[in-house]
């Protein structure tokens, strides 16, 4: 049986969310698990006035919410512009309920709005494509999306609606079975063909959407592991994601490095992006207190103290030179760490994801080898690589855990005592 965890979302603790609810199943379900991680919604209805069924689930919601202590906005469709709905009464419903969700999230200033939308939206969407001939790149496996300026999160893609009718019963949840059609008064036959599939048919045709979007399923896999992994995104990777993709990475992203809470709205992604479009090599943006998004080359990280920002310097020849990652004096030469004179100027810069070194015979990626080796994210982005005139790595410090220096030239890479 479901329980709330299926939320898989960092909430802000004093961030305002928005949930419409027809008082049916998916909505309700999704309402109650918001409720035990912590959260209080404001709740939006809107009566389309086309039956007592939805008159009686906005009474019950009314007496739902009050019993909850929640904020509940309603949208009386009577009182609002008629224009085009007797054109085309879906799309007069969609325009009319996306201005009063775009209205509310402005109101109550929020950072984002969720969406009980469910795998059975998800089938009903690829069919509807397929039958129009059309063939999308993703069908609608995004959690996270933006529309009209709100970041909406749809956490209920993987279930169906009987899964949340036996969750609605399972938690004592009320909800209303006739409410699945509030927002589908004109029920298409697509639609019926969905709620009528059996497991097995209904899983023909999840499978059936993978294989299509396998390709774009495997890439954004990688991107995830990137930042489970290293803490880090490779730019040429996320600008290839379309602009849904795009925005639920960087909330992913930063959910996971940030110590602290962060909201990411369409304009601070609109930024980012132009940040990972611009020319410069080295950039930042502050993003809440001392966490920045840094832009190091072809990466993006979090600092968490602005203390590690991207660096590259140049040495004209042998000599001191301090800055606020190391410190090195190679005046009496560095022969033992392979430098020579003839290499001059050197270039001293943090290590890119493309950077690969020598060691012990064999040519790897120097940031793999030194997450390897054990060293730290602050360490990894602050850790010299250096060049010699022509533009070739010839010398990388190794990593070891406690590590100390031997070369008689002096490199004092600055390691905090936790790091060491």
């Amino acid at each position: 049986m479901l329980t709330s965890k299926v939320l898989d979302y960092k909430f802000g603790e004093d961030n305002v969310y928005l949930l419409p609810v027809t008082y049916g199943a998916a909505s309700m379900a999704l309402l109650d698990m918001m409720q035990k991680e912590g959260k209080k919604p404001v709740v939006c209805f809107v009566n389309y006035h086309f039956g007592e069924d939805i008159d009686k689930a906005e009474t019950a919601l009314k007496q739902y919410c009050q019993q909850n202590d929640l904020t509940l906005e309603i949208c009386d469709t009577r009182f609002v512009s008629q224009e085009g709905k007797d054109d085309d009464y879906i799309d007069w419903q969609r325009k009319t309920r996306y201005n009063f969700f775009t209205e509310t999230y402005k109101k109550y200033d929020a950072a984002a709005i969720f969406i009980a939308h469910i795998q059975d939206d998800i089938i009903e969407s690829y069919l509807r494509t397929k039958a129009d001939g059309i063939k999308k790149i993703n069908y609608g496996y995004t959690k996270i999306s933006q529309n009209h300026g709100m970041v909406v999160v749809r956490p209920l893609l993987d279930f169906t609606r009987q899964d949340l009718q036996e969750y609605c019963e399972g938690n004592n949840v009320p909800f209303l079975p006739e409410a699945v059609d509030f927002e589908h008064a004109n029920s298409s036959s697509i639609r019926k063909h969905v709620d009528s599939l059996n497991e097995v048919e209904r899983g023909q045709l999840l499978d059936e959407m993978k294989k299509e979007n396998s390709e774009k399923i495997n890439f954004i896999r990688d991107i995830d592991n990137s930042i489970s992994e290293v803490n880090e995104l490779e730019i040429r990777a996320i600008l290839a994601l379309n602009q849904d993709e795009f925005l639920e990475t960087l909330i992913n992203f930063v959910n996971h490095a940030s110590p602290i809470h962060i909201t990411i709205t369409p304009e601070l992604a609109k930024s980012i992006r132009k940040m990972c479009l611009d020319k410069k090599s080295n950039m930042s943006i502050k993003l809440k207190g001392d966490v920045y998004l840094v832009k190091e080359y072809d990466i993006i990280s979090i600092d968490k103290d602005g203390l590690d920002m991207p660096y590259s310097y140049v040495i004209e020849k042998p000599g001191k030179f301090s800055c606020e990652s190391f410190d090195l004096d190679f005046s009496m030469g560095a022969e033992d760490r392979n430098i020579k004179d003839s290499d001059y100027p050197l270039t001293v810069r943090s290590a890119l994801p493309q950077d690969n070194y020598n060691y012990g015979g064999y040519l790897a990626p120097v940031r793999r080898m030194l997450v390897a080796a054990g060293i730290s994210p602050r360490l990894l982005h602050i850790w010299p690589v250096f060049l010699n005139k022509d533009g070739k790595i010839i010398y990388v410090p190794r990593y070891k855990k406690g590590f100390s220096e031997y070369h008689s030239s002096v490199l004092n890479i600055h390691v905090k005592n936790d790091e060491k």
